[in-house]
C-alpha cells in the first residue's frame, strides 16, 4: 500500500531511531536512567551573625529573649550597650558598643535597643549578617505607647487621656521636645529614616530599607513571623519557643474604629512602613506555603503551652508583685500600667530550672546576666 501523499516510508534505520526516542521519553516520565536528576539542594548552616532591630512596642522584648538565649547557650558574641540602650533616642554609634574598639573584632548579635544607623552597624557586624527587625500595626503600637510611656514624652504627660490627644493632637505634640519622638511614628523614628520633605519621598525611603532588612516580622502574626525567621536563619525548632514578655493583660485598652483611624492618621510614617513591611510579609508568606505555615505556627504554640505547663506558675503571666525572684520581675515604668511577668513553678530543679527561668527572664536582668558573661560583671548600673 502506498503511503498518503507527502507521507515518506521509514527506513529500517529510521524506525529503530523512533523506537529508541520514544522508549527514551517513556523511561523519562518514569523516572528512569534518561531523566535528568537535580543534584540535591545542600543543607542550610544555621546563621549566627544577626542584626536584630529592636523597634518600642511591638513585640521586640520576646524576640531578644530568644536570640539571648540562642547566643548564650552556643558562646555568642553581643554587641552590648554599656547601660541598657545604644545611647537612644541618639542615632546609634559603634562606640556606644561596650567592648568595641581596635583589635576588638567584629561581634555575633546585635538586639538591644537603638535608633537604626546602618553605616555604624556595620563598623561593628560581619558582612555576611542577617537584618531583621519587627513592626505592628501603629494603632496598637501608639496606645501603648502613651500607657507606656507617658512620663516620658512631654505630648503624652500633657494630655489628660488618649482621647483628649487624640481630639486634638497638636494641642499636645512639640516637635523636637526631648521624650516627643515616643508621641508620633515611632516606628519610623526607630528605623532611622529622616523627615521626608515631601511624601512622595517616602517609598523610595521603604525601598531602600527592604534592601537591608530582608525579613521584618509581623506582631499581629507573630507565631507565623516566628517561623518564617526559623527557617530563614536554618534553626532548629525549639530554637524560636519562648514565652511573650512585657504584656498588660487587662490595662490594655480596647480602641474604637475611629480612635484607630486618628492613631494612624497622625502616625502616617508609621502606617506607610507598616503596610509596606505588611505586603513583604505576606509575599514571604506565599512563597513559604500558607498551609505549612499555618501548619508549623500551630505547632509552634502548642510547644509554648506544654513548657508553660511544665515552667510557670498558673500556667501564663502573674503581676510582677506575685513573682518572688526579684531577677524575673519586669521593669514597671513610673505611671504605666502594670507591666506582667512569669513566676516559675515551685519544685523545678537543675537543668529544667534553668531552661525555664531563662525563657521567663526579662529584658533588663538577662542584658546584665550576659554582661557577666562576656566581662565578669557582678552587678550592673540601671538606667
Amino acid at each position: 500500500m502506498k503511503p498518503p501523499p507527502g507521507c515518506r516510508r521509514l527506513s529500517p534505520l529510521g524506525a529503530a531511531l523512533g523506537a529508541f526516542i520514544t522508549l527514551s521519553f517513556t523511561l523519562g516520565l518514569l523516572g528512569g536512567p534518561f531523566r535528568h536528576r537535580a543534584a540535591p539542594s545542600p543543607p542550610c548552616r544555621p546563621r549566627s551573625h544577626l542584626v536584630f532591630l529592636k523597634t518600642h512596642k511591638t513585640g521586640g522584648s520576646s524576640v531578644l529573649n530568644l536570640l539571648a538565649r540562642f547566643g548564650e547557650a552556643r558562646r555568642l558574641r553581643f554587641a552590648l550597650p554599656r547601660r541598657y540602650q545604644f545611647g537612644y533616642p541618639a542615632a546609634f554609634r559603634a562606640e556606644r558598643v561596650r567592648g568595641f574598639g581596635p583589635g576588638a573584632g567584629k561581634f555575633d548579635i546585635i538586639c538591644h535597643h537603638m535608633r537604626f544607623n546602618l553605616s555604624e552597624v556595620q563598623r561593628v557586624m560581619p558582612n555576611d549578617s542577617f537584618y531583621f527587625s519587627i513592626v505592628r500595626d501603629p494603632a496598637l503600637a501608639a496606645e501603648s505607647a502613651f500607657s507606656y510611656f507617658r512620663a516620658a514624652a512631654p505630648a503624652f504627660r500633657s494630655a489628660p487621656s488618649l482621647a483628649a490627644f487624640l481630639a486634638a493632637p497638636w494641642r499636645y505634640f512639640r516637635a523636637g521636645l526631648r521624650g516627643n519622638h515616643y508621641a508620633r511614628n515611632l516606628q519610623w523614628f526607630d528605623f532611622g529614616l529622616p523627615e521626608p520633605a515631601h511624601p512622595a519621598q517616602v517609598p523610595a525611603l521603604l525601598a531602600e530599607l527592604g534592601r537591608v532588612f530582608p525579613l521584618v516580622l509581623l506582631a499581629e502574626r507573630f507565631d507565623e513571623s516566628l517561623v518564617l525567621l526559623r527557617h530563614r536563619l536554618c534553626w532548629p525548632r525549639d530554637a524560636v519557643d519562648l514565652f511573650p514578655h512585657n504584656s498588660r493583660g487587662s490595662s490594655a485598652r480596647n480602641l474604637s474604629a475611629e480612635q484607630l483611624r486618628r492613631l494612624r492618621a497622625w502616625n502616617s510614617l508609621d502606617w506607610a512602613l507598616y503596610s509596606h513591611f505588611n505586603r513583604s510579609f505576606w509575599r514571604e508568606a506565599e512563597r513559604f506555603g500558607l498551609e505549612r505555615l499555618r501548619s508549623e505556627a500551630a505547632e509552634l504554640r502548642r510547644r509554648r503551652g506544654a513548657l508553660a505547663g511544665r515552667c510557670l506558675r498558673g500556667g501564663g503571666p502573674v503581676p510582677a508583685a506575685e513573682i518572688a525572684e526579684r531577677g524575673l520581675r519586669p521593669f514597671q515604668p513610673p505611671g504605666a500600667g502594670a507591666i506582667l511577668g512569669f513566676a516559675l513553678r515551685p519544685g523545678l530543679r537543675g537543668e529544667e530550672r534553668e531552661l525555664c527561668r531563662r525563657l521567663a527572664m526579662p529584658e533588663l536582668p538577662y542584658k546584665d546576666l550576659l554582661d557577666s558573661i562576656q566581662f565578669g560583671d557582678k552587678t550592673n548600673s540601671s538606667g
